[in-house]
């Protein structure tokens, strides 16, 4: 019987291929604000995106390009926080008067989502097409995406990923790996393709059908949630250090439960329905994934999904620890491992 597989990726992910490419020197993908001062205002191309010219309320929160990662992170997580809650309240808001609410969070929020939609959209540009390849020829997952793509052994492959950056998409065109991204318009690429790719928190490859070449600015009259759905956007991996008006990005710590509503909440509702299919002649990859307190519902929605009897597999030098005793728990066939070289074993 063939199989099932499924990858369910975060951010050690990228940081692995980063590290793999030899990149972390140029990309920082750890502390997001460390590169903010080299990146350009897409309207003049002046460099300091992340200062207070261009981003008053981040600055007047304390955000930095040289904050080290911890407090960056804890900030970063305050303004999600705030904006979690936000979404939330239904009760009307008082334009003027001494019960005005304070609307700092909010804004950097807005400001907040411009900048890291711009800060990966110029990585993006540091590495060229056939270069990528080039670095990551014996990277792990490249070869075992591609040995797994050409093998009788799977009937699927479903890649469901946080990340913003489309690395992995380059990877596959430059290699042509037949593939689609779920659910986006104009996200096929290649004939009957196997790997099926969802990101539930957005990409710098989603462009609104409405985008236009109006003056760039922060978006800070725009609701939140937003009311834009799937069918809004299309594919673009030709992506351009553009001015773009709609950003289809989930920052880290944003709850999608709280968007259910907007183009997320239809992808991660989608995610799910895949994991749902995996039973135990199937295969679930988890790699690079925080497990952080306020991302955890969605990747337990994930995970309870599958039969107990999925084939689990774990890859992360430093695992959360609930995450590792959540996994141990619910699969019976779960195995740990502190790196992907086991993965060049698969098809020797």
């Amino acid at each position: 019987m063939r199989k099932k597989l499924c990858l369910v990726l975060g951010n050690g992910f990228s940081i692995d291929l980063i590290k793999s490419a030899n990149l972390e020197n140029q990309i920082d993908v750890i502390n997001l604000f460390s590169k903010g001062a080299e990146i350009l205002w897409p309207e003049t191309k002046e460099a300091g995106f992340l200062s207070f010219k261009y981003c008053p309320n981040l600055w007047n929160l304390g955000v930095r390009p040289n904050m080290e990662k911890a407090t960056a992170m804890a900030l970063l997580e305050d303004i999600i926080t705030c904006l979690n809650v936000h979404v939330l309240n239904t009760k009307p808001k008082i334009p003027d008067g001494k019960n005005k609410p304070n609307d700092i969070y909010i804004n950097a929020y807005h400001e907040l989502t411009s900048y890291l939609r711009t800060l990966f959209t110029h990585y993006n540009h540091l590495v060229s097409y056939g270069e990528l390849t080039n670095k990551l020829e014996n990277w792990p997952w490249l070869r075992f995406i591609k040995k797994a793509n050409e093998s009788e052994e799977y009937e699927s492959i479903n890649i469901i990923t946080y990340n913003y950056d489309i690395w992995l998409e380059r990877l596959l065109i430059e290699n042509n790996i037949a593939f689609k991204i779920s659910q986006i318009n104009g996200g096929n690429f290649g004939e009957n393709p196997k790997i099926t790719i969802i990101k539930p928190h957005g990409s710098i490859s989603f462009y609104h059908r409405t985008q236009t070449n109006a003056v760039y600015s922060i978006g800070y009259d725009k609701d939140i949630p937003g009311q834009a759905i799937t069918d809004d956007f299309v594919v673009n991996h030709n992506v351009p250090l553009s001015k773009c008006l709609v950003n289809a990005l989930i920052p880290p710590a944003g709850d999608t439960e709280r968007m259910k509503q907007s183009w997320s909440g239809q992808i991660r509702t989608s995610a799910a329905g895949y994991t749902k299919q995996l039973s135990g002649n199937d295969e679930l990859m988890i790699c690079g994934i925080s497990y952080w307190h306020v991302d955890r519902s969605e990747i337990d929605e994930l995970i309870t999904n599958c039969s107990a009897d999925t084939n689990t597999y774990l890859f992360n030098p430093y695992p959360n620890q609930s995450m590792n005793a959540v996994l141990t728990s619910l699969f019976k066939n779960y195995i740990y491992h502190n790196n992907s070289f086991v993965l060049n074993k698969r098809f020797a």
